[in-house]
């Protein structure tokens, strides 16, 4: 969140937005394929929650230019309020259009749905490794090409799906729906390209600032896989201890680096010999990329409260034997064919990851899925990746992950919309991770059902 401010601050976002718009126009269809794509292409490498805050500035600053020209509006006013009137119970907050909760929510759908393909974008993809090295040592070694391999086709039907859904619910796609246009003719489009040359030609060349925030953001992706890759090959007991944290370091490191470095070079000039031709000391500090008063006053801080109490209810049914009750309601599907276990999982999972972040879930669950494989003598490493898999699609409820509380804190989107636009993509994730369990895991690893002597 507080590197959404500093690209916020820095403006690039603004200058990546019009050239956007510049090369693809302006068309609500072509715009939304790649900013969603684009989402969950940098979700395979990024953690989830923070490919969404990368895009979430770059959306906003898309949306606000469609806005100057009149092609859409970002938000409705649902009343008007007296000039008059002192009473703070009749001031309304704007409500977000439906163009403004189809593009915000479809990043942050994007987001999740991409992180599932790689250990890198979901910290239960990460955790299910964790377990995997600690509980069964002895066992196959799941290796990060070969995951990206079961789980890639999957995504990118998914992938599809959300962007196909969303565009019939919120624009009317293979419909006739009058209320809301998504496309222009070819003048208007012309006159809205030169509109958007001029505006960027005005940015000027890009600023010390720009550059540092975005060469920032790249060193923190950068790292995020090394630091990944750096301990891929580490004992289990240790490897669980540092993965646990390993995504939040880059972000640290990323935002006291912002901190840090200034907005420009001024402070230069006090290194240069001064004679009567030099240009005039400063007089005041230059501020960072990134200052406290930024964070303190824009930082929605319900989001982070609202992510952490989610985290620690749930948590704390482990410690109330909670989840051991969850693993004897698994084990009543002990005697079933393997593919009814499998699929009761997915559902299951799916259902309990609404209600925490996945990686809360996964801490949670992954070691009582373990144990119901090994009583009913099923691979434990199917039922796992069954479990991880659809504790990697929450698409209703804030709580379910943390990119969607950012969203809807950062333009206010209601919850109602959230659980009515996640219908189509979660009977489409349940239906998709049937289908990658049961028939592309057997093609990939044909033994993956199959209980052997190494779990033991």
């Amino acid at each position: 969140m507080a590197v959404i401010l500093a690209v916020e601050h820095s403006n690039i976002h603004k200058r990546i937005a019009l050239k956007i718009l510049i090369i693809f126009g302006c068309s609500h269809f072509r715009l939304s394929f790649l900013l969603f794509i684009t989402t969950t292409v940098l979700s395979l490498w990024f953690s989830s929650c923070m490919a969404c805050g990368l895009m979430m500035p770059l959306v906003k600053a898309i949306l606000k230019e469609l806005e100057k020209m009149g092609i859409l509006e970002t938000y409705q006013l649902i009343g008007k309020t007296s000039a008059y009137s002192s009473d703070d119970s009749e001031k309304h907050i704007p409500r977000p259009s439906d163009f403004t909760v189809f593009y915000f929510i479809g990043i942050a759908y994007s987001s999740t749905i991409g992180g599932m393909a790689t250990f890198i974008g979901s910290e239960t993809n990460q955790l299910f490794i964790n377990y995997c090295a600690a509980v069964f040592p002895s066992g196959p070694k799941l290796e990060s090409p070969l995951y990206f391999l079961l789980a890639l086709p999957g995504v990118i039907v998914m992938e599809i799906f959300l962007y196909l859904w969303l565009n019939f619910y919120f624009l009317g796609m293979v419909r006739n729906y009058t209320a809301l246009q998504a496309s222009l003719t070819n003048d208007e489009e012309q006159f809205i390209s030169v509109l958007l040359t001029g505006q960027y030609q005005q940015m000027g060349n890009i600023t010390f600032n720009e550059m540092v925030v975005g060469a920032t953001v790249f060193v923190a992706g950068i790292l995020q896989s090394m630091i990944f890759t750096s301990t891929s090959h580490t004992d289990g007991v240790k490897l669980k201890t540092i993965r646990f944290v390993h995504t939040s370091v880059p972000n640290i490191i990323c935002v006291f680096i912002l901190f840090m470095v200034p907005t420009n070079l001024k402070c230069l000039k006090f290194f240069k010999k001064q004679n009567d031709k030099t240009e005039p000391l400063p007089t005041y500090p230059n501020k960072g990329c990134l200052t406290w008063s930024m964070v303190r006053n824009n930082v929605d801080w319900s989001v982070v409260f609202l992510t952490a109490i989610s985290n620690i209810t749930f948590d704390s049914l482990e410690d109330t034997k909670m989840t051991e009750e969850f693993e004897k309601f698994l084990s009543l599907f002990s005697g079933c064919h393997v593919l009814v276990q499998a699929c009761v999982v997915i559902v299951f999972c799916k259902l309990l990851t609404e209600f925490a972040s996945n990686a809360t879930v996964a801490r949670c669950m992954l070691a009582h899925i373990a144990n119901v494989g090994i009583k009913s003598k099923v691979n434990p490493f199917y039922l796992m990746l069954s479990a991880t898999l659809s504790m990697s699609i929450p698409f209703h409820l804030v709580t379910g992950a943390p990119a969607y509380a950012m969203i809807s804190s950062y333009v206010h989107i209601s919850q109602r919309k959230l659980m009515i636009a996640g219908i189509g993509p979660s009977v489409m994730g349940i239906i998709m991770n049937i289908f990658t369990v049961c028939v592309w895991f057997k093609v990939i690893w044909p033994d993956i059902d199959t209980y052997t002597y190494y779990y033991k």
